[in-house]
């Protein structure tokens, strides 16, 4: 709630800042574009006696997006596309998992294996998400100066998952060496949607009529758990004879990141 109401004031802030009439008689009503969204991703764990940030990612999404001006300096944004994220995460307390035919597996599907799977302590993992994205945005743009408007924009991103893939650095409970795993499926480990709010600020180059190149740098803060609650996959006690002991790890990382907008808008 409190996280709310900070950022309800900055959003009526920004609107009594940008209260103003444009007098550009070329600006349609209702745009259309294309968006590109480079991005240096990274995630925020709840717990920090169980898991550490390792680093962030780069990442990369596209828009078909559009707006829609209710007056001149205020405008409905809206659109779909694909995005990405993920980040780098150390696991500082124990997190086991079972591999078998080059895949994660659960405790229940080892019964029948007869052995013929290995048991591994994750000590790092390189998350890789790719996602619909649904944003919903305000646009705040001052009037015209020269051929550019300034403006700020708070946009939602309802991010539906698609495919998670993983990077993980591992200890083999059977060889006691280290070992790497690529290119995992875990997307079933995550949340099946994840909510941030991005609030950017940039410029429009006007280049003819409405034809506008729209750029912009941005901070995403997360909102809700990247990953599930509890995971499928994951223990949170060693390898034992006595698998009644292995229960799941609790999880929560909230994606943050660093966005870029480059675009056009018709």
């Amino acid at each position: 709630m409190k996280k709310l109401f900070t950022f309800s004031i900055m959003v009526l802030f920004s609107v009594s800042a940008f209260a103003q009439d444009t007098k550009s008689s070329d600006m349609k009503n209702l745009r259309f574009g294309a968006t590109v969204l480079p991005s240096l991703d990274w995630y925020k764990p709840d717990n920090l006696k169980k898991f550490a940030s390792n680093g962030a990612v780069a990442r990369f999404g596209v828009l078909i997006n559009g707006e829609y001006s209710f007056s001149g300096n205020f405008a409905f944004g809206f659109g779909i596309g694909l995005n990405s994220g993920g980040g780098k995460m150390t696991f500082t307390d124990t997190a086991s998992y079972f591999f078998s035919d080059d895949a994660i597996i659960k405790l229940a599907d080892t019964n029948g294996l007869k052995g013929k799977y290995e048991v591994y302590k994750l000590n790092e993992r390189t998350y890789n998400a790719s996602y619909f994205v649904l944003p919903l945005s305000i646009k705040m743009r001052t009037n015209e100066i020269g051929y550019m408007r300034y403006f700020f924009e708070p946009r939602l991103n309802i991010n539906i998952r698609k495919k998670v893939r993983a990077n993980d650095n591992l200890l083999s409970y059977k060889t006691l060496q280290t070992a790497n795993q690529t290119n995992l499926d875990i997307t079933k480990d995550m949340s099946f949607m994840r909510f941030s709010v991005t609030l950017s600020a940039g410029g429009e180059y006007y280049m003819s009529g409405s034809t506008a190149l729209v750029f912009a740098i941005g901070y995403d803060y997360g909102l809700s758990n990247a990953v599930q609650k509890n995971s499928e996959y994951l223990l949170k006690t060693p390898y034992a004879s006595s698998s009644t002991d292995m229960k799941p790890v609790e999880q929560k990382f909230t994606q943050h990141g660093v966005v870029l907008t480059v675009g056009i808008l018709f």
